[in-house]
């Protein structure tokens, strides 16, 4: 989450202070990671991707101007990471019939559909309102699955019910999440995936 109150000190970035460039880094990491993770669905990559952002920032930092958006910045940077990650792995995967070409096919038409930063954590937090909205016992099913990937063997075994009632809370979180985010998201098969 961003601090509500933060506030960037751009004449120091500019001559390449440390610290200016670390309180940049430690506000945004963490939001900037969270939208890639939510489309790439790798972790190492993922970092890999932020990274890459703030070394982007590092780079041109003299160049910056005193009324820079630096949030919208480098979420900016960040989504045109995953873009072309995504792009790059469409065309290695374009003549595979499987699964995973589909998944990363509607995973960039979403990405590139998704608006500004304000829309994506909008989103974030309609997905958390949606999944308050579960009754408890198939969050805590849901989350297990979703949060801790465990395997549906596993969560029967920690919560002591069925393969069967796994499967059917699961089915029931994601029919009534395809329901309360139908208006925010621009692919419905995505709905299991962003809260993935």
């Amino acid at each position: 989450m961003i601090t509500p109150n933060f506030q960037l000190n751009i004449p120091l970035l500019r001559k390449g202070d440390k610290k200016a460039y670390e309180a940049v880094y430690d506000e945004f990491f963490g939001v900037l990671y969270h939208l890639c993770i939510n489309y790439l669905h790798d972790d190492k990559v993922s970092e890999e991707l932020v990274q890459d952002t703030f070394m982007k920032l590092w780079e041109i930092r003299e160049t910056l101007n005193d009324q820079i958006n630096i949030r919208n910045f480098l979420y900016t940077i960040t989504k045109n990471n995953c873009l072309n990650y995504l792009r790059n792995q469409k065309i290695s995967l374009k003549h595979q019939e499987n699964i995973k070409y589909l998944e990363m096919q509607f995973n960039y038409e979403a990405l590139e559909k998704l608006g500004n930063y304000l829309q994506f954590e909008e989103l974030r937090e309609k997905i958390d309102e949606a999944i308050s909205k579960l009754p408890a016992e198939v969050i805590e099913t849901f989350k297990l699955s979703r949060f801790e990937e465990l395997s549906y063997r596993e969560i029967a075994d920690r919560q002591g019910i069925s393969i069967k009632t796994v499967e059917a809370r699961i089915s029931k979180a994601l029919r009534i999440l395809r329901v309360e985010l139908k208006d925010y998201l621009p692919v419905v098969y995505l709905i299991s995936k962003i809260i993935s």
